[in-house]
């Protein structure tokens, strides 16, 4: 006999009811396997929402800043900041000057 007609023989003493209960094992596993992947294709698009919020809030959390940022940087706010500061101008600056060499070399 050939090996085709050995595995014929073989699969033709094999019962159905063992067929089924095999059948039955790869649906279940199949389905098992199947709840896994698509819980974790879900947890994984849950996590991506989640951090597509945390990006947009610390968008708007850096326009807030930036906007604070510019009104610190202006001259009325400056100005104010001066007066509630009691700080005076300084009209007269006196620059030291320096004759000759300022390092020697050695």
């Amino acid at each position: 006999m050939t090996s085709i007609a050995i595995k014929i023989d073989m699969l033709k003493t094999i019962k159905i009811e063992t067929l089924n209960t095999v059948f039955i094992f790869a649906v279940v596993g199949l389905t098992i396997a199947y709840l896994f992947i698509v819980n974790s294709v879900i947890m994984a698009n849950y996590r991506k929402n989640i951090l597509h919020k945390n990006i947009e809030n610390l968008k708007i959390e850096i326009r807030t800043l930036n906007l604070e940022l510019s009104g610190k940087r202006s001259i009325g706010f400056l100005q104010q900041a001066i007066q509630d500061l009691n700080l005076v101008p300084n009209d007269q600056v006196q620059y030291i000057k320096i004759s000759g060499s300022v390092a020697k070399n050695q």
